[in-house]
């Protein structure tokens, strides 16, 4: 029963692996799109994620073993897989979470600038330093 949750996580955390991969891929592309697009099911599986995790502790929980004997040779072997992909995906999340903020953060200064938060007096001052110039 164990392995069979075991694999099952390690599946969804492939998956999710996968998902964020792509997303680094179309962030640095622009193509914001097939991220809006994966949005769902990142949270499908993080849901299906958090589920089988909690599968796995009452699992765990109920052998009532001492630590070094919790696990058989196949299960450790598949709990061994699930710390590197859950390392990985940590990894490959961070990085994804970085690269949104800095396109949201991006996004907002350009917001700012291009509504001017100052109001546009026709001074001397504001026709001299335009924040968008125009090229003829």
């Amino acid at each position: 029963m164990l392995i069979q949750k075991l694999n099952q996580i390690n599946k969804v955390l492939k998956s999710l692996i996968q998902i964020t991969d792509e997303d680094i891929k179309n962030i640095k592309k622009a193509n914001h799109n097939k991220i809006f697009n994966n949005i769902k099911l990142k949270e499908d599986l993080a849901k299906e994620f958090q589920k089988l995790k909690n599968e796995i502790d009452n699992i765990l929980k109920n052998r009532n073993l001492p630590i070094d004997k919790i696990f058989t040779k196949e299960e450790e072997v598949a709990f061994e897989e699930f710390k590197t992909l859950l390392n990985s995906f940590y990894e490959k999340h961070k990085l994804f979470s970085k690269l949104s903020f800095s396109v949201t953060n991006f996004y907002n200064v350009l917001l700012e600038k291009i509504k001017n938060k100052k109001k546009i007096t026709y001074d001397k001052d504001d026709i001299q330093n335009p924040f968008i110039k125009v090229k003829a």
